[in-house]
């Protein structure tokens, strides 16, 4: 763990935040940057592709539901603010929030079109009846990695969605 304040190119050489890219099919250029906490990334490799649909009942499976929200992101593709992506109550807090159907992932914007994920989790463990997480938990947690990331300057960018996005 890194103790002394460092740049954020210093959090990716050691790995304390990871750059996640996708192949953009031809025509198709990174407009936008996604990075994430080793655990969210870990989530994303191992447990989303043993997920099923859940209530929503997608015709996509909750991976290929991440794999394409991951190319709109990361390809600059207009996002729905609400359904999609939005910043989270208290607004104050600058937490984010990334869905589809299935899955949520939340984290903040560090610097405009520039996402830091810090937990997933799968849609129906936040809603009744099979409720066993909860967000105001998960905000919490973004809060707490933020803060403790030994970061340089200004940990977060502050603004409206269509400042950000």
């Amino acid at each position: 763990m890194l103790t002394q304040m460092t740049t954020f190119d210093r959090l990716l050489q050691s790995k304390n935040l990871i750059r996640v890219t996708r192949q953009l099919p031809r025509g198709q250029f990174h407009e936008r940057r996604f990075y994430a906490y080793p655990d969210c990334l870990e989530w994303m490799k191992s447990e989303v592709p043993q997920l099923t649909t859940g209530r929503a009942q997608s015709a996509f499976t909750p991976l290929e539901q991440l794999m394409e929200r991951l190319r709109q992101w990361m390809a600059g593709d207009a996002m729905r603010y609400g359904p999609w992506f939005h910043d989270m109550t208290p607004k104050s807090d600058h937490v984010w929030e990334l869905k589809t159907d299935d899955l949520r992932i939340f984290g903040w914007m560090y610097q405009p079109c520039a996402f830091i994920a810090v937990r997933g989790g799968q849609a129906d463990d936040y809603k009744e009846p099979t409720k066993i997480k909860n967000y105001a938990d998960e905000r919490r947690e973004v809060i707490k990695a933020r803060d403790t990331l030994p970061l340089d300057g200004k940990k977060f960018a502050e603004g409206e969605f269509d400042d950000l996005v």
